[in-house]
């Protein structure tokens, strides 16, 4: 009892070893939100730019760190499926009842030798999952990246709409309040006086509709910075990323394969799909298992012995599974090569649209300035009386409107860059993205 008691408390050390503790963890119980913007020193931000708020969104976004956490889930399971199998240890004990016998007890230990069979192919498909978890964690990041920066566009669009519409309804209202007075004296006639009412009335609904804008957008920028709703930060006019030329397009579609983390997490998926088919293809030969046993019977007869079993594969389940696993890695393909066609399809549909947004918005860039003045004219003529209110409203509303048109074809054209950039694979500011040879090695 001496000898066997520092060797059981060996054994129990040695199993106890790797054991993992459990803690209960309660759940929030309320937002965790950051009182405002801050830089990775740890500085507030006043201002934001568009590649800051693309980067702050990567660091504060709770979805994206919950993501994060799936990469460590994804790390254990690579080293999971590297492990052996667990040994078998068998005891068992006869007491015979019939007096002269002895105790009989038997000992056995038995290992699953199979794994060896389908260990190389199982470990390829593990590190190919784990290269495609952590490079759709890395697309995840991209896209919230261009999500940001179309909020962060779409704000700052709203607070221009906000800006010019605030500027327009204050000086209606003086208008509107001067032709009133001017009404009660007669000295307009009731249609002008009419007609600076309803220009009043229509500006301050538009400029309603733009605040509400501005609001929704502020809260989905809030939401992707992770600030809180009452956090106050301004906005510095945003810089999207150039129009690629006709060439340039063509060299980014090229090299899509190469640059884009959803094609490269689908191209891994596809690579573990191919090594799970190799496994189950293997997995069709025998499964052997080997034990020794070390027993003694009722009449102190002891013996030591070695087993052998076979898994015979013979009722066809072996082979179904191989041919389920062959079907899956045809569809793994197939869905790549269907990614990969319509990531060159929007790329090259978005670069028209967006050459055709630029045109017009040049076109009205270059018209604004005759609406402007031919306002001002309308405006003077309108006091002057040579001027009917119908006909002058008709240009006041026709100039915000063209005002409007410009600021929102100006943040369909960034909003469109911005997405062409993703569609093209180019990095978005702060996110940091696996090689393809990293992702095949780790």
């Amino acid at each position: 009892m001496r000898t066997e008691r520092p060797s059981l408390l060996l054994i129990s050390a040695l199993l106890l070893a790797g054991c993992v503790g459990y803690q209960p963890r309660p759940l929030p119980t309320g937002p965790h939100w950051a009182a405002a913007p801050v830089a990775a020193d740890g500085h507030p931000l006043h201002t934001l730019d568009l590649a800051q708020a693309s980067r702050l969104a990567l660091r504060a976004n709770p979805d994206y760190r919950a993501a994060l956490l799936q990469a460590r889930i994804s790390a254990l399971d690579l080293r999971a499926a590297g492990l052996l199998p667990d040994p078998q240890l068998s005891a068992s004990a006869d007491h015979p009842t019939t007096p002269g016998y002895s105790q009989a007890w038997s000992l056995g230990f038995s290992e699953d030798l199979a794994w060896l069979l389908t260990r190389g192919a199982t470990l390829d498909a593990a590190r190919a999952d784990h290269a495609a978890r952590v490079l759709q964690i890395a697309w995840q990041g991209w896209l919230l990246s261009q999500r940001t920066a179309g909020d962060y566009i779409d704000l700052w669009s709203a607070q221009q709409s906000v800006t010019l519409l605030r500027r327009q309804v204050r000086d209606a209202r003086q208008r509107e309040a001067a032709y009133s007075r001017a009404l009660q004296r007669r000295d307009v006639t009731l249609e002008n006086a009419a007609a600076s009412l309803v220009t009043l009335a229509g500006a301050q609904s538009q400029l309603a509709q733009a605040e509400q804008a501005a609001a929704a957008a502020r809260a989905a920028l809030d939401g992707d910075l992770g600030v809180a709703p009452q956090a106050r930060y301004a906005l510095a006019a945003p810089a999207p990323p150039a129009l690629p030329s006709a060439r340039q397009l063509d060299t980014a579609l090229a090299a899509l394969p190469r640059t884009r983390p959803d094609l490269l997490a689908l191209r891994a998926a596809a690579q573990a799909r191919d090594a799970q088919f190799r496994a189950a293809v293997l997995a069709q030969f025998p499964g052997l298992s080997v034990s020794l046993n070390r027993a003694a019977d009722t009449s102190r007869v002891q013996s030591t012995g070695v087993g052998i079993s076979l898994n015979l594969p013979l009722l066809g389940g072996a082979q179904i599974r191989a041919r389920i696993a062959g079907a899956t890695r045809d569809a793994a393909y197939a869905q790549y090569q269907a990614r990969l066609d319509a990531a060159a399809r929007e790329a090259r549909a978005l670069a028209v649209q967006l050459r055709l947004i630029a045109a017009q918005r040049t076109q009205l860039a270059q018209r604004l300035p005759q609406l402007r003045e031919l306002a001002a004219h309308a405006d003077r003529a309108f006091a002057a009386g040579a001027l009917n209110g119908t006909t002058w409203a008709s240009v006041q509303q026709n100039l915000i409107a063209r005002e409007l048109e410009l600021i929102n074809l100006t943040a369909s054209q960034n909003k469109g860059q911005v997405a062409l950039a993703a569609l093209l694979g180019r990095v978005p500011p702060g996110v940091a993205v696996p090689s393809n040879a990293t992702a095949e090695t780790r």
